[in-house]
């Protein structure tokens, strides 16, 4: 893969560097193996799920929204990875590919930062009539459910073994 470096200078004064790999801006931290299986997915049209979270520690944010499709990008003179909903779209958000810390196809693990954490998840009555199960991520609330089932498959949904809540 051929790579060369360019720069961006935003209207705010910011300048972000990136690293053109096979005609696709990936942003300059972003590391080579994740950089390597996004362009692997972009050219096969792989279906792909992105876990974005903090990169030094390797914490997965938990996003629920905007993780899930396949590998485009944009147009213009720097062509930056776009997250596409479906094989017929043509145009999506912005990838964060410097903030991945795990990428799954078809719930199988591809990529994995090397101190990955989710959190330790359990299920507690919440109290709530409406909403009685509550999971807990480091004894910390994060969502509420009508029933243990949905409770369940929210914590597999977390953690890849899913992928809708």
């Amino acid at each position: 893969m051929q790579k060369t470096l360019v720069s961006e200078k935003l209207s705010n004064g910011n300048i972000i560097n990136y690293q053109v790999v096979n005609g696709t801006a990936y942003h300059a931290e972003t590391s080579q193996e994740i950089i390597n299986i996004l362009e692997d997915a972009r050219q096969n049209r792989s279906r792909i799920r992105i876990f974005f979270g903090d990169t030094i520690t390797g914490e997965d944010w938990k996003e629920e929204n905007y993780i899930m499709g396949y590998i485009g990008r944009s147009t213009g003179s720097i062509k930056i990875p776009l997250l596409v909903n479906n094989s017929s779209s043509h145009g999506g958000g912005a990838l964060l590919d410097h903030c991945i810390v795990k990428i799954t196809v078809d719930k199988y693990t591809v990529y994995q930062h090397e101190n990955y954490y989710l959190g330790e998840c359990s299920i507690l009555e919440s109290g709530i009539k409406e909403y009685p199960f509550s999971v807990f991520i480091d004894l910390k609330c994060q969502a509420n459910f009508e029933t243990k089932e949905k409770a369940e498959n929210y914590i597999k949904f977390l953690k890849g073994e899913r992928n809708r809540i």
